[in-house]
């Protein structure tokens, strides 16, 4: 959980603020060169006791925020600001769930001299309430029969040239080739991370026109009872590439055209009838954009799944199992919320038996 980039955002997002220093808004200290006026925030406290389930249901943190000016009008206009963006507010902010800011004085220190030609700064105290609804507890089961998760594909057009996926997973040994992810328009035009049963290899596919661009990684990751993160990122005028656990493995460089609209996409088999997956599959999201290795890194995270950026490009988060972050603790079953609101899945030949207490930890 990041509360400093959280503040950064309500910040950096409040038109008055802006106003006044566009970007210029650092936690703990701005550098030297920067113009005038500028912001500097400070976190007390920003990583609650605990993982998981024993992690505390409400923490709270202290944050200044100090305003800096080259005058005392400038200042006291920009703490101002400051306080009406900040006071009172709620809501999901880059994956941090914010239950209330309150403002809690001023500091001190107004007329800080130590500038050349001097340098005027109000700080401001706040108290901020969290919600820890972010409790990893469960993950989806599926059976290698017929189970599968069928999204749906509002939008989906807009990521057939650009994309990411991202997913953790726990496979079983299979005999068939499975899919973790895919959207499908037909046969020859699809998005895919699948296992390759035949040749023991796991693979992100985007399949253009007829096309079949594969990038490929065989490290064993079936039935070895551990979890696993997998990266599939695409665009059309480049490449495809597929991560393991954070760290690249292959790249390929892609030919042909996408034609045609989304027609279906799916969770736990290929979105054409086939390639159900055998084992357990959790906390997969799509972006709107290839992934860099950086945010694929912080995506794996050690091997521990965190929230995922709200302002980041993210087009679809299914948490699989887990409930809304501001909602139920468990998903109701058959529903697989969209945490970004606009394409739910929908577990078929499914029971709510299937939801598992068993993560990536």
């Amino acid at each position: 959980m990041d509360i400093g980039r959280a503040i950064y955002k309500i910040l950096s997002g409040n038109v008055a603020v802006a106003s006044m220093v566009g970007t210029r808004i650092s936690p703990n200290v701005m550098h030297q060169s920067s113009a005038f006026p500028f912001i500097v925030y400070d976190v007390s406290s920003d990583t609650p006791e605990g993982q998981k389930d024993s992690v505390a249901l409400l923490d709270t943190v202290s944050i200044m925020v100090s305003g800096y000016a080259k005058n005392y009008n400038d200042a006291s206009k920009l703490a101002n600001y400051i306080r009406t963006a900040l006071d009172r507010v709620n809501g999901l902010y880059v994956g941090v769930n914010i239950q209330a800011i309150n403002f809690d004085g001023y500091d001190d220190v107004f007329d800080d001299m130590s500038g050349s030609d001097g340098v005027y700064r109000k700080s401001l105290n706040f108290n901020v309430r969290i919600l820890n609804s972010f409790n990893n507890i469960y993950s989806t089961a599926f059976d290698g029969v017929d189970d599968y998760v069928s999204l749906g594909v509002s939008n989906m057009d807009t990521i057939r040239t650009v994309g990411s996926f991202s997913a953790w997973f726990k496979l079983s040994t299979t005999a068939s080739s499975a899919d973790v992810i895919r959207i499908f328009t037909d046969s020859n035009n699809n998005i895919r991370v699948f296992y390759h049963a035949a040749s023991n290899e796991l693979r992100c596919v985007y399949s253009a026109g007829g096309t079949a661009n594969i990038a490929t990684l065989t490290d064993e990751v079936e039935n070895d009872g551990l979890w696993h993160h997998v990266t599939g990122t695409w665009i059309s005028s480049g490449n495809v590439k597929i991560y393991l656990d954070g760290t690249l493995k292959d790249t390929t460089s892609i030919s042909g055209t996408y034609s045609g609209s989304v027609s279906a996409a799916s969770i736990g088999n290929n979105a054409d009838g086939g390639g159900f997956w055998i084992g357990s599959i959790d906390e997969v999201s799509i972006f709107n954009y290839e992934l860099t290795a950086a945010n694929v890194t912080t995506l794996y995270n050690l091997g521990i799944p965190q929230p995922v950026s709200s302002d980041s490009g993210l087009f679809g988060w299914w948490r699989m199992g887990d409930g809304t972050l501001t909602g139920d603790a468990i998903a109701i079953y058959p529903t697989i919320p969209d945490e970004t609101g606009t394409n739910n899945g929908t577990m078929t030949n499914m029971a709510s038996g299937d939801f598992e207490a068993d993560v990536p930890e």
